[in-house]
């Protein structure tokens, strides 16, 4: 893999302050599920294809990588408030908690599951994507289509995974649009959706979705200036991953030289098929709150998981979210302790 050259995308701040504590590495535990058929495909979730497009790629433009953005140093605990949004509409927000507050002061092969398988978003030189047929097996079944409602109605296409009973990881931007009037509304989720008229779990609505105060208060008209806070947490109505399973998500402040697994659903491919993408992720490309590579994705692909499969172990571990590119490569949000805290304290 060649090289990419780094950029300061993140804050100087928040970077030094996870850094200056000694190292460590926490995960949570994975579920295979029971392999049972949901219960009921889901009466009241619906996918809906017409108008339906994948959510823009947000680009991290060369005049704004360079930018180091400065944050009060009183202004981090704000940042990570977490901001709620229920399905009726309210908004309501949540101070950081003391264990997040004590988190901020303080290469293996591919998944071997894909072998049992026969322009806007960067795709670097040949596509060498695959395309997952058999949606049903796990870890599989955990991925899913994550679909919102723009304030005029328009219909937006995201990935994202299943990594509790009832609960999604996902992106920021999946969830909440800067540029196309904030929130995005009536959620629902197609885990193992094989073509958007081929949902086999069902459909699930959304209870509530979680981003961070950070995501909305640093924005300053360009998307580089909330990279660090592209992440993002979904509650669902029902324990569907109970039945089909879930990733773990986990740190690791020595996280490095790993082949990343990306399993979304891109946009250029037909609608609502999975495709996977496997890549080098290189120790010199990653940052305190990101890393980036040349696994190939596109739009319909933010909100990836971008995980590491340990054969010594059997792990599925999530380290980050794909969420924007650059000409360089694309980038995901690094799973810190501090990100790790506030994920683990939603689960459900």
């Amino acid at each position: 893999m060649k090289s990419i050259e780094r950029k300061c995308l993140l804050p100087a701040l928040l970077a030094a302050a996870l850094a200056a504590g000694p190292a460590w590495a926490q995960s949570t535990s994975g579920s295979a599920g029971s392999g049972e058929t949901p219960r009921a495909a889901m009466p009241g979730g619906e996918l809906k294809t017409e108008g339906a497009a994948p959510i823009e790629p947000l680009e991290i433009e060369e005049d704004a990588v360079t930018r180091d953005l400065e944050l009060d140093p009183g202004k981090l605990e704000e940042d990570l408030t977490t901001v709620k949004r229920a399905r009726g509409g309210e908004v309501t927000r949540e101070a950081a908690s003391g264990r997040l507050k004590r988190a901020l002061s303080g290469a293996e092969g591919g998944d071997p599951a894909f072998d049992m398988q026969e322009e806007d978003r960067q795709v670097f030189g040949d596509d060498d994507r695959v395309q997952i047929r058999d949606t049903s097996p796990y870890p599989f079944r955990v991925f899913g289509l994550l679909q919102g409602e723009n304030a005029d109605g328009g219909l937006g296409n995201c990935s994202a995974t299943l990594i509790g009973p009832r609960t999604l990881l996902t992106a920021a931007h999946c969830l909440y649009s800067h540029e196309n009037g904030g929130w995005l509304d009536n959620f629902v989720f197609a885990p193992g959706l094989n073509g958007m008229n081929d949902a086999p779990f069902g459909v699930f609505e959304y209870e509530a979705a979680y981003i961070f105060e950070g995501y909305l208060s640093n924005y300053q008209g360009y998307y580089g200036s909330v990279v660090p806070w592209d992440i993002a947490v979904v509650h669902l109505q029902e324990p569907v991953g109970d039945w089909l399973g879930w990733l773990a998500v986990g740190y690791d402040d020595n996280l490095g030289d790993f082949y990343a697994n990306i399993v979304g659903y891109p946009g250029d491919k037909p609608g609502g098929t999975m495709w996977r993408s496997n890549c080098d992720v290189s120790r010199q490309n990653m940052a305190e709150l990101y890393f980036q590579y040349l696994c190939d994705t596109y739009p319909g692909s933010s909100g990836s998981s971008v995980y590491k499969y340990t054969a010594a172990t059997q792990e599925r571990i999530v380290y980050g979210v794909n969420v924007a590119e650059s000409p360089q490569a694309n980038t995901a949000v690094r799973i810190n302790r501090v990100y790790f805290e506030w994920i683990v304290s939603l689960l459900k």
